[in-house]
């Protein structure tokens, strides 16, 4: 932020420095006409190079020079490319107002009067004040008023001698005019012209001439307000940052972006560092759970074999018993494994994910009593073999219908498990649905995040598991097809076909 703060007062700087430069050079161009044509000022602002665009128009705004980096010659300029400076000019003039000049200190025109009218022009006939009873009031510049103008001027071309007018050309001039006389004053109140009735001559300038005209100026005052004018003879300096401002003025968007991606890097980093810590976690509380479960594995299956050993000398009963441990130290000695798998690549081969689904309902339906009073909805269409992992995938299965079970509450439910074919794509859809409690709004986003859980009892790893296994393992992607509070959850599971 520190840089940012003096890149931007650097470049606030250099456009000072660069508007002092457009303005000398304006100033510079505006005094080079009254010079000889061999002064130094001539050749160092009218032949030099400038490192900045320049555009000069005159008071109709029309260009009359331009100079620059990326400006077209004027000399060799189509209508099309006089149209574009134009438009550029109006861009420059948004950006920094331009400089008005004056080529010299005094403004020259022309005065036409009979006693009756009088109008003032410059050297191209643009009319600049008028008075009289023939002509329009004073500042109508409408088409009707300066037809009527014109028509008077015409007359007045072709009867009466034109008198040449001197007046300042940066401040305003004002015009008596009454009692068949007028005069013309600077702002500071000197006659600059005058003529018509009791007026003295226009080329005498003595002191006492002078007072009479001051004195017939107070006579016509009483007869109404005299009009401000001036004769427009300025120019318009229009100018843009030079290359190596607009250059410096990137530097913030630069550095906007590098911090930016400075931020986006870091955050991509921090975000692996938690998954890798995450998943180290993870990996280690399996293998530590895989190793804590096998000691009393091995010694489950060896008092197993004792106790057929046992049964076959006594020739009594108790196959069921012993075939039932047998059954629950077969599914311990798969969850071993299955945790012993996590942190490792496991081996993916086709198979039809059909069979797992019903290994795993069928394992949960035997034992109803145990896990609630629900009932199970299958419906297992027909599907191409899958890459899985039977382990892996029964595991997460497992836990989506544990899941399930737990919404249910202990209640009487339903869950809905089905399979369903590629349609529009090459994956097959697995559904799993309840009529539990459901997963309020705010925490659908969050549900497979490690460690959350809204269960009193639990880590909340299940379902980071279910997604690790399916999103990482499978390739494949797991979501919240739907669920409302109440209402139940669906979970869709899309998994590539082989």
């Amino acid at each position: 932020m520190s840089f940012l703060l003096y890149t931007e007062y650097l470049i606030r700087d250099f456009r000072i420095q660069e508007r002092d430069r457009a303005e000398l050079y304006a100033r510079l161009y505006a005094l080079a006409p009254s010079l000889p044509a061999d002064d130094v000022i001539i050749q160092t602002v009218v032949m030099s190079e400038i490192s900045f665009p320049l555009i000069v128009t005159d008071r109709h705004g029309e260009v009359i020079l331009c100079k620059g980096p990326g400006l077209p010659a004027l000399a060799d300029a189509s209508p099309e490319d006089v149209a574009a400076l134009l438009a550029i000019v109006a861009r420059m003039d948004a950006a920094n107002p331009p400089i008005q000049t004056f080529p010299d200190s005094k403004a020259y025109g022309w005065l036409y009067f009979d006693g009756r009218s009088l109008v003032i022009t410059g050297g191209e006939s643009e009319v600049f004040a008028w008075a009289g009873l023939a002509l329009p009031e004073p500042g109508d510049t409408s088409v009707v008023a300066m037809a009527q103008v014109g028509d008077v001027l015409a007359d007045l071309v072709s009867r009466v001698a034109p008198t040449y007018l001197i007046t300042p050309a940066r401040t305003p001039s004002v015009l008596f005019f009454g009692n068949g006389a007028f005069a013309i004053a600077d702002a500071e109140g000197t006659p600059v012209a005058w003529g018509g009735n009791a007026m003295p001559p226009s080329e005498d300038t003595s002191v006492g001439a002078l007072k009479q005209v001051k004195a017939q100026i107070r006579r016509i005052s009483r007869l109404g307000e005299p009009q401000s004018f001036r004769i427009r003879t300025e120019t318009y300096f229009h100018y843009d940052d030079s290359e190596l401002i607009s250059r410096i003025s990137l530097a913030p968007f630069v550095t906007v972006g590098v911090l930016l991606l400075f931020a986006l890097v870091g955050y991509v980093g921090l975000r692996n560092i938690r998954r890798s810590e995450q998943r180290s976690i993870w990996v280690g509380m399996a293998k530590e759970t895989a190793h804590q479960l096998g000691t009393p594995l091995s010694s489950l299956a060896g008092w197993l074999e004792l106790m057929e050993t046992h049964r076959q000398r006594a020739e009594g009963s108790g196959d069921s018993i012993t075939a039932e441990m047998r059954k629950d130290v077969a599914r311990l000695t798969q969850i071993a494994s299955r945790f012993s798998q996590i942190g490792s690549v496991p081996d993916l081969v086709p198979g039809d994910v059909r069979h797992v689904l019903a290994e795993t309902v069928s394992y949960f339906e035997n034992r109803g009593p145990q896990f609630g009073r629900h009932s199970f909805e299958t419906d297992f269409e027909e599907v191409p073999d899958v890459l899985l992992n039977a382990e892996l995938m029964g595991w997460a299965l497992e836990n989506l219908l544990k899941n399930s079970i737990d919404a249910i509450g202990g209640q009487v439910g339903s869950i809905g498990v089905s399979v369903r074919p590629p349609v529009d794509g090459n994956c097959v859809r697995i559904t799993i649905r309840d009529n539990g409690r459901g997963i309020e709004p705010e925490n659908v986003g969050r549900v497979f995040e490690p460690g959350f859980s809204t269960k009193k009892r639990g880590w909340g790893l299940g379902l980071a598991f279910v997604k690790r296994i399916v999103e990482e393992y499978h390739c494949g992607r797991i979501q919240i097809a739907r669920s409302e509070a109440g209402e139940g959850t669906v979970f869709e599971i899309l998994l590539p076909a082989a």
